[in-house]
């Protein structure tokens, strides 16, 4: 009786696929609900819909993952809610709500992955607040070359921008600045200096007579 019931669950797997190789929306929806009875996970259940309905360009496939994604969370599985947020985030690299919750979850676990590369995109697209936002969260669990490399990328973004408040442009640079002290590095503190002067002298001018003040 069980090896029956297993093969039928296999052939249902198969007409599964084969709906969605020949563009049937409806049969697979239908052979996804019989299918969805056997499945005791229902934030894999979910994240299966997700993927069906992404196949055929659906763009309900978002609320799907996120409830994927939030069953997991409540159920304490990290690693499987920030492979789901990863997801959302190949779809839109720019969505803050994405970021944040992925930032949180790396923040559990103690790693970050690919948020540096996610920010980094987030700088190019001039969301400089919620890069600021982002990088701050993810300063305790990268390591300092990281978090130096990054804001780096955010200061001269920042200061290709004419309408930038001064404050944060400052606060930035001093950022770096220290996190560049403390490596105890005079040849990377001097090349980040000289990168600064060739773009704003002023800037240059204000973080030399920080370090003096130190």
């Amino acid at each position: 009786m069980k090896h029956f019931q297993s093969e039928k669950y296999n052939i249902a797997w198969f007409k599964l696929a084969e709906c969605v190789a020949r563009g049937e929306k409806e049969r697979a929806m239908g052979v996804y609900r019989l299918l969805s009875h056997s499945l005791e996970d229902q934030a894999l259940a979910a994240q299966l819909k997700g993927d069906l309905l992404l196949c055929f360009n659906d763009d309900s496939a978002v609320e799907k993952y996120c409830e994927a994604a939030d069953i997991y969370k409540k159920s304490n599985k990290a690693i499987e809610a920030i492979a789901v947020y990863e997801h959302l985030i190949f779809l839109d690299p720019v969505n803050e709500t994405y970021l944040l919750e992925l930032v949180n979850l790396y923040k559990e676990i103690g790693i970050a992955c690919n948020m540096v590369d996610h920010v980094k995109t987030i700088i190019d697209e001039g969301k400089f607040d919620l890069s600021i936002q982002l990088i701050d969260k993810l300063s305790s669990i990268i390591i300092s070359s990281e978090e130096m490399r990054v804001r780096e990328y955010l200061i001269f973004a920042l200061l290709k921008q004419k309408e930038v408040p001064k404050a944060i442009v400052t606060d930035q640079i001093k950022k770096v600045v220290e996190l560049l002290i403390s490596a105890e590095d005079e040849s990377l503190l001097q090349r980040f200096l000289s990168e600064v002067k060739a773009v704003n002298r002023a800037y240059y001018d204000e973080i030399c007579a920080y370090i003096q003040d130190k």
